[in-house]
């Protein structure tokens, strides 16, 4: 069988960091890079041996090497870029954010019928640590009954794409918020349906953009959780704390590990969670390790290259569902933000 060949649309920053993980990757291969301006795309594959740089999405799309489109661009395009890419037999990665809960069902429907995979483009939700939690959190802590995330990020360039509602309508409520409320979709699971939303925005005074946002939101089943995001704490911030009814388990690197992601790169430092339950000390708190062969988003892009060899629809609806209840928490935010 052969490795699954990507194209990307958009050669923004994020663009490299998949471009490398999809080198990295076993079972996919980097075709083809596409700009709406030939000398971009020529600037991104320089020093990438065999990638094609490509004017325009319908070059890339009509390509017979590329299986799959990463679609790294403005939230504003996505769902037509994606649609297209979808429409054209493409097999589909999105980076997140999504425009909104409708947008989605309409990209996950429309992949569903043509037969292709649709995934979005959330690293943490690949790597052992999330099934470890997954699969142990019963056991750990019990019933989960509360979920506070904290996601900072030191960043004020109003040139970025980030502070302009226009290209990102959401600022950092769709950037950095999204993560937290995947964590509530991976790590939280309520069992009822969204019932309160309370949020506190700050927006940035030249350009109305969404800088940073508190938050919390509660369930019909009684589960809640508190988030807190943005770029104006001056440090990074990935702390999680998920607390059940017999224990905690808490982690600082929830969206970026220590140990090996794009920005971090300290092999001294083990990836994992510390769980603690009862009156356990400090010095009583138990560290569980899980380690990677991988950094998350190249794991990311093997689990994609597998699920299409794989074919197997109830993998493909999993990571749709993923997608769908993560923009539905999300948009209750913004809601309430714009209110």
């Amino acid at each position: 069988m052969s490795d699954l060949g990507f194209g990307i649309v958009g050669t923004g920053f994020i663009a490299g960091i998949l471009a490398d993980a999809i080198t990295r990757a076993p079972g996919a291969h980097l075709a083809a890079v596409s700009s709406r301006s030939l000398a971009k795309a020529q600037d991104f594959v320089e020093g990438r041996s065999g990638v094609a740089a490509v004017e325009g999405l319908e070059t890339l799309l009509a390509r017979a090497d590329v299986a799959a489109v990463y679609v790294a661009i403005p939230t504003a395009a996505k769902e037509a870029v994606t649609l297209a890419a979808i429409a054209a037999g493409k097999h589909v990665l999105v980076d997140k954010p999504l425009p909104d809960a409708e947008a989605v069902r309409r990209m996950t429907q429309a992949a569903a019928e043509k037969g292709v995979l649709f995934m979005d483009a959330t690293h943490f939700s690949h790597h052992p640590r999330t099934a470890t939690i997954r699969a142990e959190s019963a056991a750990r802590i019990g019933r989960p009954r509360s979920l506070n995330t904290t996601f900072y990020f030191p960043f004020d360039d109003r040139e970025n794409i980030r502070f302009d509602p226009a290209q990102e309508p959401m600022g950092a409520v769709g950037d950095m918020a999204w993560y937290s409320m995947r964590a509530v979709v991976e790590y939280l699971r309520p069992a009822g349906a969204l019932t309160k939303v309370s949020v506190v925005p700050e927006r940035d005074p030249a350009t109305g953009a969404v800088i940073r946002l508190s938050g919390v939101l509660g369930f019909e089943s009684g589960e809640s959780a508190t988030l807190d995001v943005g770029y104006t704490a001056g440090t990074a911030i990935m702390d999680l704390s998920l607390l059940g009814t017999a224990g905690m388990i808490t982690m600082d690197d929830f969206v970026l590990d220590w140990h090996d992601s794009f920005p971090f790169d300290h092999p001294d430092t083990p990836v994992g969670f510390v769980h603690r339950s009862g009156m356990a000390h400090r010095s009583a708190f138990d560290f569980v390790e899980t380690p990677s062969d991988l950094p998350q988003e190249v794991r990311m892009i093997r689990a994609f290259a597998d699920a299409v060899a794989s074919e197997a629809a109830e993998d493909w609806g999993a990571y749709s569902k993923a997608s769908l209840e993560t923009q539905t928490l999300l948009d209750a935010i913004w809601r309430a933000c714009s209110a």
